[in-house]
C-alpha cells in the first residue's frame, strides 16, 4: 500500500514537495490544505491531487492520511506539526524545524509522545558528497572527527529584496531570522551529522545587518527605486549575515558563516579528523600514505552507479528526491538505517538560535542558557 500524504501549504515549498513525491515509488499525495484556496486548487490541478481543504485540521481528520509535509512559514510549523502528531500522522517538515529552539523541541516532543516519525528537509544530508564523507568516516579513514567548518555565502542574494522569493523570508514575524536559519540550516545539519551529532554544549556568534535604502551604491535610477520599494514593503528586519562557533559535548567544534549579502566568496565545507579530512564540494580526501601527504579525488558518480546496480535499483546519475524517498521508506518501515533528520534538525536549532542569542548577549551561551532564553514565536492558528 502506498504512503498517503497530505501537503500543508500550496506555495513554492508545497509545489516542490508534491513534485518530489511524484517521483517516489510508494508515495501518493492525496490532499492539500491552504487558506489560499486558489493556490491549493492550482497545485491540486497540476499534480492530480484529488482533495483540497482550507483547514489543515479538517484534512487531518478527513483525508485518510498516513503522513504530512509541512510547507508553510517557519512560525507556522509548530501548530501544524503538533496537530498532525495528535492526529497520529507522521510529520515531514520543511527546514528549519521551527524559528526557535523552544518551538522545535515542542514539535519533537509531540511526535515522540505520539509515536510518529519526525523528518526534516535537508537535501545536503543525502548528497553524494555527504554520503562519501560518511562512508570514509564510518570506515575509520578520518579517525575521530573533531572540527568542521561550513560556509554558505552569497554576495547579493537577499530574498525578495534582490528579486526572488517573498517578503515572508525577510520578516522575523514569519521566518524568525535570516540566512542563519534559512540557508545555514543546511550546512549545520550536514556537518553535525558528519561529526556524529554530538550534543551542543555552548555557542558563540554574531549577526550583521547593513541593509537600508542607501546601502548599495551600485543601484541607480529605476533599480534604486525598486530596491527601496521592496525594502520598505518587506519590513526587512533580519540579519544579512551571521557567524558562529558551536562546541559539542565530545570536544568537537563546528564553525558557521551564512550570508545572503556579504562581500566575500563562499567556501567549501570541510571536516577534519585525527587520521584524515575531507573537503565536501569539490570533494577531496586528505590523508597520508607512507609518510607522504596525499590529496585524493574520489569518483563519487562511479561509486553511486556501482552500488545502485549492486542493489538492483538500476542507474540514475542524478536521482530525484532522494530525501523524499528516504522519508517514505522510513514511514513504511523499509528503510534499513533511517537518517535521524529530526534529531539532527533539533540539535541544529540549538546552534542557530544560539548564534542569535549569543550575539544579543555579547558572549557565549551554554546549552542550558540557550534553552532558557529561547521563546516561542509560533503563530496561534
Amino acid at each position: 500500500m502506498p504512503v498517503e500524504i497530505g501537503i500543508v501549504g500550496a506555495g513554492n515549498r508545497g509545489q516542490t514537495h508534491t513534485r518530489a513525491y511524484s517521483e517516489v515509488d510508494g508515495a501518493d499525495v492525496v490532499a492539500v490544505a491552504d487558506i489560499d484556496q486558489d493556490a491549493a486548487n492550482v497545485l491540486a490541478g497540476e499534480h492530480g491531487v484529488p482533495a483540497v481543504y482550507e483547514d489543515f485540521r479538517e484534512m487531518f481528520a478527513d483525508a485518510g492520511l498516513d503522513a504530512i509535509s509541512v510547507c508553510v512559514h517557519n512560525n507556522l510549523h509548530r501548530p501544524v506539526a503538533e496537530a498532525a502528531a495528535e492526529a497520529g500522522l507522521h510529520v515531514f517538515c520543511e527546514k528549519p524545524l521551527a524559528a526557535t529552539y523552544t518551538d522545535a523541541k515542542a514539535i519533537a516532543d509531540a511526535c515522540d509522545e505520539a509515536g510518529v516519525y519526525l523528518g526534516v528537509q535537508n537535501n545536503d544530508l543525502f548528497s553524494k558528497e555527504t554520503r562519501a564523507a560518511r562512508t570514509l568516516a564510518d570506515a575509520g579513514e578520518l579517525g575521530d572527527p573533531y572540527y568542521a567548518r561550513g560556509v554558505y555565502s552569497r554576495r547579493r542574494g537577499r530574498p525578495y529584496i534582490d528579486g526572488y522569493g517573498t517578503p515572508g523570508f525577510v520578516s522575523k514575524e514569519s521566518a524568525g531570522g535570516g540566512p542563519i536559519i534559512d540557508i545555514g540550516t543546511y550546512v549545520v545539519g550536514q556537518l553535525l551529522d558528519l561529526l556524529g551529532n554530538a550534543q551542543v554544549e555552548r555557542v558563540g556568534g554574531s549577526t550583521f545587518e547593513h541593509t537600508d535604502e542607501t546601502y548599495d551604491e551600485s543601484l541607480i535610477g529605476d533599480n534604486r527605486e525598486v530596491y527601496a520599494e521592496r525594502l520598505d514593503d518587506s519590513g526587512y528586519d533580519v540579519e544579512d549575515a551571521g557567524v558562529g562557533t558551536a562546541h559539542l559535548a565530545d570536544g568537537s567544534v563546528l564553525e558557521l558563516r551564512a550570508a545572503w549579502h556579504m562581500f566575500l566568496p563562499s567556501e567549501p565545507s570541510v571536516v577534519a579528523g585525527t587520521q584524515g579530512g575531507v573537503q565536501l564540494d569539490p570533494f577531496e580526501f586528505y590523508t597520508t600514505t607512507e609518510d607522504y601527504e596525499a590529496t585524493v579525488s574520489l569518483d563519487l558518480d562511479g561509486f553511486d552507479r556501482r552500488h545502485g546496480l549492486i542493489a538492483g535499483d538500476g542507474y540514475d546519475p542524478e536521482p530525484v528526491g532522494d530525501q523524499f524517498a528516504h522519508w517514505v521508506e522510513t514511514v513504511d518501515g523499509s528503510a534499513d538505517d533511517p537518517v535521524p533528520t529530526g534529531e539532527i534538525a533539533l540539535n541544529s536549532m540549538l546552534v542557530m538560535e544560539g548564534i542569535y542569542l549569543a550575539s544579543e548577549a555579547g558572549r557565549e551561551l551554554t546549552r542550558e542558557e540557550i534553552a532558557e532564553r529561547s521563546e516561542s514565536t509560533a503563530a496561534d492558528i
